[in-house]
This record gives C-alpha cells, sequence and structure tokens, in this order.
C-alpha cells in the first residue's frame, strides 16, 4: 500500500497491474506535483499506452448506441531538451463499440488536449472534466454535444 502523497505505485509495473479501482484510490491520494512529475519521460508513455489500452473495456455499449465519433487526444507536457511535446492518440465509437485507433484519421469530429496527469485524474474519475475545461486544464474542440457525451458512455473512475 502506498503511503497518502506518495507516487511509489507509480512505475511501469506497477500501472499495468492495477485494477480501477485501486489505480483510483491511488490516483486520489497522490499529490499533484508528485503526479506531474512522475508522468515525464518513459512511465509517460507507460500511462498513456494503458489508458488508451483500457479505454475499449470501459465503454458502456447500451450508453454509446447512437454515437458515431472519431475523437483526437492530444497530450502535453514536458518533452526531451525542455521542448514540449505532444503525443495523439485517437479512437473511433461507432456501433456500441471503441476501437483504438493506430494512425490519424482522415477526420476527426472531437479534439480534447490536456496534460497526462489531467486525463490519469478524469479517467479515474478523481477529477470531473466540466471543472478540468473551466480551469483551463483540458480544452475540447469539435463537435461540444458530442463531446458532452463521452463522459455518459464510459465509465468514469471505478465501476
Amino acid at each position: 500500500m502506498a503511503e497518502r502523497g506518495s507516487a511509489s505505485w507509480l512505475d511501469a509495473d506497477g500501472l499495468t497491474t492495477l485494477d480501477a479501482t485501486e489505480l483510483a484510490r491511488l490516483v486520489d491520494q497522490t499529490s499533484e506535483r508528485e503526479l506531474r512529475h512522475r508522468l515525464i519521460g518513459g512511465l509517460r508513455e507507460v500511462a498513456l499506452r494503458e489508458i488508451f489500452r483500457r479505454m475499449p473495456e470501459y465503454l458502456r455499449p447500451a450508453r454509446a448506441a447512437g454515437f458515431d465519433a472519431t475523437v483526437a487526444w492530444q497530450i502535453t507536457g514536458a518533452g526531451e531538451d525542455g521542448r514540449l511535446d505532444v503525443d495523439e492518440r485517437w479512437i473511433r465509437i461507432r456501433d456500441s463499440r471503441c476501437t483504438v485507433l493506430t494512425g490519424q484519421p482522415e477526420t476527426v469530429d472531437i479534439s480534447i488536449r490536456t496534460d497526462p496527469a489531467t486525463l490519469l485524474r478524469v479517467v479515474t474519475g478523481n477529477e470531473d472534466p466540466v471543472l478540468a475545461v473551466l480551469k483551463q486544464r483540458l480544452s475540447v474542440r469539435g463537435d461540444l454535444a458530442l463531446a458532452a457525451r463521452l463522459t455518459k458512455i464510459f465509465v468514469v473512475g471505478p465501476a
């Protein structure tokens, strides 16, 4: 068990083995500063890979009926040599299924831009995405009506 405010759990092996409930609890107990510090470098890639690997599992098919959109995620953060680095990931939601795309799609309906710590807090249910937008930690462009439905069609935080 990790101590409150500590991110000793936040390593490559820990991220891939934690279930959603434990991950949400540990993210909640980790300070913002520590979370941001740990999500720089190689661990950032592991965390992003794990978040997007799990995304199809957390889609609520019944609630996604009729939802048809491609979502681009732009995750900002410190790159090597102090330059700004942006990782892009894409998902396609259609026919009550979520697919993580391996390449950039021709068209995107929704673009979401955030940093890795905010993304991890949102997907674990530790930060409300609307408040993240108001705090300017998350921005949304494109079809805002569809974007507003995203939190309804995905399980956010532990089920």
